[in-house]
């Protein structure tokens, strides 16, 4: 049941998808952490029929505040492994399986779950993993294949070498920044495919945020 694992489901407004989502993760999994963003939806009780912790921030501090919750908790509670998953259907708890074994039977620091079957986005968000893909590589040297995914699992002892600073407008690039952080700090890096399931389409990036996702890339790079 990965006892030295805390696994982590950020939601906001996802009172039809937790309930599923918790399920899933529940099958392997049984240290669980919700944390809400102030939803304004019913999110909160549903996560109360389960038999997981759960908190909630008073205001909407953003997905990466909310990482930041769950991370500090991992630590505090002396958690070894760290895993990520969205709270919103489009990740599987047997893909999160899959890469909680991966790092427990390697010496990875880190380890990336990337959607295998892009082709099933929407035109958009393909195209938009792709260039990212390509622009990160071209900065970075490294061949990241899904820079944005939402599910990955870390040692909690490379806090501080991932540490991220995207909050405001930007909050929903911390997953891109840990990555850009764990590259340039010589982190061990794998990565995973997992299932494609493409979320609701009002989800996910829009074309001005995704250039001012590849814009932050070049600052942290070259200026942080």
């Amino acid at each position: 049941m990965f006892s030295k694992t805390l696994v982590i489901i950020c939601t906001f407004n996802e009172k039809k998808n937790i309930s599923k989502v918790i399920k899933d993760v529940h099958k392997n999994f049984k240290n669980i952490l919700v944390i809400d963003n102030n939803s304004e939806d019913q999110t909160l009780s549903k996560v109360r029929n389960f038999s997981v912790k759960f908190t909630n921030h008073i205001y909407n501090l953003g997905k990466s505040n909310s990482m930041k919750t769950g991370f500090d908790y991992a630590v505090i509670r002396k958690f070894e492994y760290l895993a990520f998953i969205d709270g919103d259907g489009q990740h599987l708890g047997k893909d999160l399986k899959k890469l909680c074994e991966k790092i427990y039977e390697s010496n990875s620091d880190i380890v990336i779950g990337y959607r295998k079957n892009i082709q099933y986005l929407n035109f958009q968000k393909m195209i938009g993993t792709k260039i990212l893909e390509k622009l990160f590589y071209l900065l970075y040297r490294k061949k990241i294949l899904d820079i944005q995914s939402g599910m990955r699992v870390l040692k909690t002892k490379i806090k501080k070498k991932v540490d991220w600073e995207s909050t405001g407008i930007i909050h929903y690039f911390a997953d891109a920044e840990i990555t850009c952080n764990a590259v340039k700090n010589r982190c061990i890096i794998n990565q995973m495919p997992i299932s494609t399931i493409s979320s609701e389409k009002y989800k996910g990036m829009n074309l001005i945020q995704g250039l001012l996702l590849m814009f932050m890339l070049f600052i942290w790079k070259f200026y942080k």
